[in-house]
């Protein structure tokens, strides 16, 4: 597989997951703030709690994927701006 094609399928997969967690962080605020009990139980808190961090590791995941793949570009760049100021 293809780098680029790697970063392009983690950082859609990264912005995904970070729409779902937003909506999830949504959905608890106003659970929270209106006292809606959409998660009634204590399992259904916990489990809802484990979902957002699980989904947090993921998210973070992804986005150092996708540093890590664009280090060689980062470089390239950093390189030609340093050729172009060093030769005025």
């Amino acid at each position: 597989m293809k780098t680029k094609k790697i970063e392009k399928t983690v950082t859609k997969a990264g912005v995904i997951m970070l729409c779902l967690m937003t909506l999830i962080g949504i959905l608890g605020v106003f659970d929270m703030v209106c006292n809606l009990d959409i998660f009634p139980t204590a399992a259904g808190k916990n489990a809802f709690t484990i979902f957002s961090l699980i989904l947090c590791v993921l998210v973070l995941s992804c986005v150092m994927v996708a540093t890590m793949l664009n280090i060689p570009r980062i470089a390239n760049s950093i390189e030609e701006l340093a050729e172009r100021y060093t030769t005025l």
